[in-house]
């Protein structure tokens, strides 16, 4: 009997699945296909990536090890058992598998990842076109920024400049270090015309780009 009711089950779920039922959009929440629709996401979409300036990976122990401790303008400080990544990194002892590379890489790339979802979406928003332009010239300044940092630090890197699909994840090669300097150079020069000057801004937009 009971060997029944579980076959009978196994063909009811079997038969009442669909891919309509499976893939569901989540309800409450923001996705790529629902946010970049108006000038206020276009806003925070870039505000967004600001605000990856302020992570732990992007400018805290990760980049004074990777610029100040790692050179002759500081010592690691502290007692010898604390933070022992940034003691190897002091010492010239570090590799690859060291947090201060680690995290500078992932915080640089998640940046980029922010500015290329602004790159590619503001254009399709129906807005204000001159804050749309200014809006696109600080994501590609910030994305050109962030491949100048990795680019001194690492060398050879990806660039990015979509939104990748997961099976692409671990399928992107390294571009030579001349050919990083390019794209960073095209972003910059891209984005200059549409930057304001520091006195354009109001108030409340102080500290963006120009």
């Amino acid at each position: 009997m009971k060997t029944k009711i579980l076959v009978a089950c196994i063909f009811f779920f079997a038969t009442s699945c669909s891919e309509d039922f499976l893939e569901r959009k989540p309800k409450g929440q923001l996705t790529y296909d629902t946010f970049f629709l108006t000038e206020a996401q276009a806003i925070e979409s870039v505000n967004a990536i600001y605000n990856k300036f302020r992570t732990w990976e992007f400018t805290a122990l990760p980049y004074l090890g990777a610029t100040d401790i790692i050179s002759d303008d500081a010592d690691k400080g502290s007692t010898p058992n604390d933070g022992l990544y940034l003691l190897d990194v002091d010492d010239f002892q570090s590799d690859a598998t060291n947090d201060v590379y680690s995290a500078m890489w992932r915080g640089h790339y998640q940046t980029i990842f922010r500015a290329n979802l602004a790159i590619n979406n503001i254009p399709n928003i129906e807005m204000d076109e001159v804050l749309q332009n200014r809006l696109i010239a600080e994501a590609k300044f910030l994305r050109a920024f962030c491949y100048f940092r990795l680019v001194q630090w690492y060398g050879e890197i990806p660039i990015i400049k979509t939104q990748l699909q997961e099976s692409e994840y671990f399928n992107q090669g390294r571009k030579p270090v001349n050919e990083v300097y390019s794209f960073l150079e095209e972003d910059l020069k891209s984005a200059i015309n549409d930057l304001p000057e520091k006195n354009q801004y109001k108030a409340a937009d102080l500290g963006r780009i120009t």
